[in-house]
C-alpha cells in the first residue's frame, strides 16, 4: 500500500467518523452546551489515532513494501502524540462536566480505567520522546512500550461502556477489537516462525575503529540490496531485544552480513559476540534499494556507517557485472572510521564506471576533500542529468541537510531516495 493511499484512507475514516458524530449529535446554543459533544468526538478520534499506531508498528509487509518501515515508524510517533492530545481533551472535558453538574468528581470504575489509560500513554509517549536524553537503556524503553498492548484493550473497555449496543460506533469498537486481536496474533505468529529458524554467527570481523561485521549461516534471505533486517542475538544464555541493521552482503551471498558501529548499549557489545552464538532474524524490510529504480546514472551519498546499504548495492552490481555509472560520496570524521577500504579499492579496479569521493570533516591533514558533502561538491565530481538518481543514507542531521540542498536545486524530487533511521 502506497504512503499517500494510506493517508487518504485514514483521512476518509476520520471524515466518516466526524460526519456520523455530527449527524447523531444534538448541539446546543453555546460553547458550554457543546462541551459534551466535543468530549465525545475527541474520544472517537483519539481511539482512531491510537488504533492506527498498532497498524503502523506491526511490520505488516503490505504496508512496509509500499512506503518503508522508517516512514511507518515516524507516522507511528505522530499518531501517538495525536492520540495523547485527543484523550487529554476528552479527559479534561469529562472531569469539567462532572464538576459543573455534581460539584465534585465521580470516579467510577470506567472513569478510573480512562485515567489509567491516559497516564500510561503519558508515560510511553514521554519516554519515546526523551529516552535518549535521559539515557534510558533501549531494552527498558522497549519493554515499557509493550504497556500499549495492555492499555488499548482497557481503552476499548472504557469505550464500550459508553457506546449504545447497535450504534455505529459500537460496531467501530468491535472492528477495532477484532483488528487489534488480529495484529497481536500476527506479531506472535511472526515470532513463532522466526524462533523456528535460528541462525548461527559464522564470523565476527572488525572493519575499523568501533565498527564490526557479523556474518550468519542459516536459511537464505531473499532480499534486495539496501534492505535491512531485525536481529536478536542469543549470547551467554541471554536474548537481546530485536534491533534493525542493514544487510551489507549482496543478495547473491549465502551468508547474510550486517555491519555495526558501537553507538549505544547494544551496539557497544557487538565485539563480544562469538562465532557459534545463535541469532534470530526477521527479514527483509525497507524500500531503499537501487533495484526499485530504473537508472544507469546514480549518485550515492553516505555519512559514516550509512555506507552499509551502499555496500550491499555495490556488491550486487559487481556480482551481476552491472556497469552502471556510480559516484559514491562518503562523509566521515577521520580515517580511523573508514571501513571496507580494501574492498572499495578492488571495486574501483573492477568497475570502470564506479568512482569514490571521500570527504573528511575533522581530519585536517586529509589529502582529499574536507568539510561536508554539499550539492556544489557533488556537481564538481558528477554533474547530474534529468535522469540521475540520488540515494542518501546517514545520520539524520546529515541526511536532512543534504536533502534540503538537493531539493533546492533543479533535481526532480522523484529522483531523490533516502532512508532515515535515528542511528
Amino acid at each position: 500500500m502506497k504512503y499517500t493511499l494510506f493517508l487518504q484512507l485514514f483521512a476518509g475514516f476520520s471524515l466518516l467518523f466526524i460526519y456520523v458524530w455530527a449527524a447523531t449529535t444534538t448541539f446546543g446554543a453555546t460553547i458550554v452546551d457543546n462541551l459534551r459533544p466535543i468530549q465525545n468526538i475527541a474520544a472517537i478520534l483519539g481511539m482512531l489515532f491510537f488504533f492506527v499506531q498498532y497498524i503502523l508498528s506491526s511490520r505488516l509487509k503490505i504496508l512496509e513494501d509500499g512506503f518503508g518501515l522508517d516512514k511507518m515508524l515516524h507516522l507511528h510517533q505522530y499518531f501517538g502524540r495525536a492520540a495523547v492530545f485527543a484523550f487529554t481533551i476528552h479527559g479534561a472535558l469529562v472531569l469539567n462536566s462532572q464538576w459543573r453538574r455534581l460539584g465534585h468528581f465521580n470516579f467510577t470504575t470506567y472513569v478510573i480505567i480512562g485515567i489509567v489509560v491516559l497516564l500510561a500513554m503519558y508515560l510511553t509517549a514521554g519516554l519515546a520522546s526523551t529516552y535518549k536524553f535521559i539515557r534510558l537503556p533501549y531494552q527498558i524503553w522497549k519493554n515499557i512500550h509493550l504497556i500499549n498492548y495492555v492499555i488499548f484493550p482497557l481503552a476499548l473497555l472504557h469505550a464500550f461502556n459508553y457506546a449504545n449496543p447497535g450504534s455505529f460506533f459500537y460496531y467501530v469498537w468491535v472492528a477495532m477489537a477484532a483488528g487489534f486481536a488480529a495484529l497481536t496474533l500476527y506479531r506472535l505468529y511472526r515470532i513463532f516462525l522466526i524462533r523456528r529458524q535460528p541462525y548461527t554467527v559464522s564470523s565476527v570481523k572488525q572493519e575499523a575503529k568501533d565498527i564490526w561485521s557479523l556474518l550468519f549461516s542459516g536459511p537464505d534471505i531473499d532480499h534486495k540490496p539496501g534492505q535491512f533486517l531485525f536481529v536478536q542475538l542469543l549470547r551467554n544464555g541471554k536474548l537481546s531485544e530485536a534491533h534493525p541493521f542493514t544487510i551489507t552482503s549482496s543478495p547473491e551471498s549465502k551468508e547474510p552480513a550486517i555491519t555495526i558501529k558501537e553507538l549505544g548499549d547494544f551496539t557497544s557489545t557487538i565485539k563480544d559476540t562469538k562465532e557459534g552464538d545463535q541469532a534470530f532474524i526477521d527479514a527483509p524490510y525497507g524500500i531503499f534499494s537501487n533495484l526499485n529504480v530504473v537508472s544507469s546514472d546514480n549518485i550515492f551519498i553516505a555519512g559514516g556507517i550509512g555506507i552499509t546499504p551502499f555496500m550491499s548495492m555495490l556488491r550486487y552490481l559487481k556480482d551481476n557485472f552491472d556497469d552502471q555509472r556510480i559516484t559514491f560520496f562518503w562523509g566521515n570524521r577521520s580515517e580511523e572510521y573508514l571501513c571496507f577500504q580494501d574492498e572499495l579499492k578492488d571495486l574501483l579496479d573492477e568497475m570502470p564506471s564506479f568512482s569514490l569521493v571521500i570527504v573528511m570533516s575533522d581530519q585536517k591533514d586529509w589529502p582529499g576533500e574536507k568539510g561536508f558533502i554539499t550539492a556544489d561538491l557533488i556537481k564538481k565530481y558528477h554533474p547530474w542529468e534529468s535522469y540521475t538518481q540520488f540515494f542518501v543514507c546517514g545520520p539524520p542531521p546529515m541526511t536532512q541537510s543534504i536533502l534540503k540542498e538537493l531539493k533546492e536545486t533543479d533535481i526532480d524530487k522523484k529522483n531523490i531516495h533516502y532512508e532515515m533511521f535515528d542511528f
